[in-house]
């Protein structure tokens, strides 16, 4: 068996994220930034930074079977990162409905729809609205 190896990204990482083959790692170096970055087997490589949030990115996931990013902050707001064709992460804000910062989000199974937490003890469960061409909550 080979030795672990250890590979320093930043100081310090808040959330992170793996696409469904490990190539590719979203990161978040507990700050609102999130880095996308592909990984070979010995080295990382930026692809991509993602700046939409105002404060501290809290929670990061990775849909497999859609290859769309989704990502909560401090700020109360989530996102859904999307590639385009030219390989450009286009973000869509999703409406939450929170008062409280969102601390972690992850997607469901099918891919349709993702929960979202926050400070408040509350849960937006979020679908897309095809009607109205945005992601928003309902609250559990």
């Amino acid at each position: 068996m080979s030795a672990p190896k250890s590979f320093h990204l930043c100081d310090n990482i808040g959330c992170h994220c793996w696409n469904v083959d490990a190539t590719k790692i979203a990161y978040s170096p507990c700050s609102k930034e999130i880095i996308v970055a592909s990984f070979d087997g010995n080295k990382f490589t930026t692809e991509a930074k993602l700046n939409e949030h105002d404060a501290r990115v809290t929670g990061i996931d990775w849909a497999a079977q859609s290859n769309r990013i989704v990502s909560c902050s401090e700020d109360r707001n989530a996102y859904v990162w999307t590639q385009n064709e030219n390989g450009e992460w286009v973000p869509v804000l999703v409406l939450l409905r929170i008062d409280f910062a969102a601390t972690d989000i992850k997607w469901s199974p099918n891919e349709s729809k993702f929960a979202c937490a926050s400070g408040n003890k509350l849960v937006a469960v979020c679908r897309f609205n095809e009607e109205s061409n945005w992601w928003a909550s309902d609250h559990s």
